[in-house]
């Protein structure tokens, strides 16, 4: 009679090791699709479509490993699989943000505006008549806020709503919060997606567990 508590205090135990053994698997295989899905060429990233096949691939992938490690699919393992999806998400919009900042910087490194505006700043002297050193200020305040204005033309394209907003530039103009919030639907449908793929994979799973314990429910 004392074997059979120990044993029930040890599957909870080895339940409990194998879902961190899949968490940490998982995490990195998130991790390596979110930064794969980073890299593939603009013409295979459609939107709303590309969302809901990384939900897909997410989902089938993650719940056939549990299957495999023998961890049960129950509610808490969706809830977890969706917090996976949703960190993955997360992870491509960010390192495509940074890839898109890098551009952005590139493009006004090219740009030589600031470059000779700086300069005509620094060789400008004032003159000494009232008159010319009235209409130089005038002019060298010009200078000043036309360098201010491109400093904060940066600081707004590198922000990640300025992505956002270049994301859908192809298909619409749409102004915050528009653009936020189709990142939003994208992520709803991408967790819609993942949890329908993991019901697939289990499914045969259940199916076949019940094919089995049938037979010697009739004997």
């Amino acid at each position: 009679m004392t074997e059979q508590p120990a044993a029930s205090r040890l599957e909870p135990t080895s339940s409990w090791s194998g879902y961190i053994q899949w968490f940490c698997i998982g995490l990195i295989l998130i991790t390596a699709l979110s930064i794969l899905a980073v890299h593939l060429p603009e013409r295979l990233k459609l939107l709303l479509v590309f969302s809901v096949i990384y939900g897909l691939i997410a989902g089938g992938v993650l719940t056939t490993l549990a299957v495999k490690r023998g961890v049960p699919v129950k509610h808490s393992l969706i809830v977890s699989i969706l917090c996976l999806t949703i960190f993955g998400q997360s992870l491509v919009l960010y390192l495509s943000h940074q890839r898109y900042k890098e551009a952005t910087l590139q493009q006004f490194k090219m740009d030589k505006t600031t470059f000779v505006l700086d300069r005509m700043l620094a060789k400008g002297e004032p003159p000494s008549d009232p008159e010319s050193r009235k209409q130089y200020d005038e002019v060298l305040k010009q200078f000043q806020a036309a360098k201010q204005d491109r400093q904060d033309k940066e600081q707004q394209l590198l922000a990640i709503s300025s992505y956002l907003q270049h994301r859908i530039s192809g298909i619409a103009t749409l102004q915050a919060p528009w653009p936020q919030l189709f990142w939003l639907l994208e992520l709803v449908l991408c967790c819609l997606s993942a949890v329908w793929a993991s019901h697939q994979v289990s499914r045969p799973e259940h199916s076949a567990s019940s094919a089995d314990t049938s037979p010697s429910d009739e004997s």
